[in-house]
């Protein structure tokens, strides 16, 4: 039997991040701690994601090229998710420049597991 503890992960952190991008901020009156908390929220909440979505793809449903892979759907997740509060929320809005941190965050996990693949515990033919 296969254990799917990071599909697990990965789906949880999903609901969590579609949890907080449709959530009403506005109305808690909440005040950020510095300028752009956003983007910093944004870019780790996908950083984490696209790494949990690596181990998945590599270790539990097994695709050819699981880096690529995971980088793609987890940027096409933060697009959908961008372009769904820009179209069907009133009070949150879409952002180029939340896809763009999304991205970056991205690309820092990908560059970090390229760098670094034994820190991660990450070999794609296992």
């Amino acid at each position: 039997m296969k254990n799917y503890f990071w599909l697990v992960c990965s789906l949880v952190w999903a609901g969590l991040i579609v949890y907080l991008s449709f959530s009403n901020t506005k109305s808690v009156g909440i005040e950020p701690w510095f300028k752009y908390q956003d983007k910093l929220g944004h870019f780790i909440f996908y950083a984490v994601l696209s790494m949990l979505l690596i181990k998945t793809f590599s270790k539990e449903i097994v695709i050819q090229n699981s880096m690529c892979s995971s980088a793609l759907v987890a940027l096409v997740f933060g697009v959908l998710i961008e372009l769904g509060q820009y179209f069907f929320t009133h009070d949150r809005e879409g952002d180029y420049m939340d896809v763009l941190a999304n991205g970056m965050g991205i690309m820092l996990i990908v560059i970090l597991i390229k760098a670094y693949p034994k820190r991660f515990y990450f070999n794609p033919k296992a």
